[in-house]
């Protein structure tokens, strides 16, 4: 199956990069369902003398902790950002999507929000700003200044040659 941005793509459309959503915007996901698994099994080893009781509440604990982790990984796998030569593509969601795309001719500037923690782990929240409107910030995006350094790349040509 491929994905949206590939069935959109114009004729010599051509992706220039394609950043992520860093695995850092979902920790408190993967540490909360972590944490439930972890519940799961101690309900199974501290309980053994009620077991259909401590059989019971490791399964609900598995089940959150997993649904948990299983909500996180989709999120993260359906959201897709591409710079193509030509514009930015962003798509959210699984069942319902959300996209916005911009060409590349309206971007006026785009706009890299790093906290101390996200530079240190390189990832960031980026708006791309253009004439008469702006994409809506895209949270926890992976090394946001290679989108950047990319887009100074993909744009120049267009401004030299216009």
């Amino acid at each position: 199956m491929s994905s949206y941005v590939e069935s959109v793509l114009a004729p010599g459309e051509k992706i220039v990069h394609r950043p992520a959503i860093s695995h850092w915007k979902f920790l408190v996901s993967y540490l909360v369902g972590v944490l439930f698994l972890v519940a799961a099994f101690a309900a199974l080893i501290i309980a053994r003398n009620d077991v259909t009781t401590s059989r019971i509440m490791a399964a609900v604990a598995f089940a959150i902790g997993f649904v948990v982790i299983l909500v996180a990984v989709i999120r993260r796998r359906t959201t897709e950002l591409v710079l193509t030569d030509r514009r930015i593509i962003t798509k959210r969601g699984f069942i319902s999507r959300d996209t916005v795309e911009m060409n590349l001719s309206k971007v006026e500037s785009l706009h890299v929000d790093q906290s101390l923690l996200g530079r240190i782990l390189n990832y960031g929240d980026v708006t791309v700003v253009g004439t008469g409107a702006s994409l809506e910030p895209l949270r926890g995006i992976a090394s946001p200044l290679e989108l950047r350094r990319k887009l100074g790349e993909v744009s120049a040509p267009a401004e030299r040659g216009a």
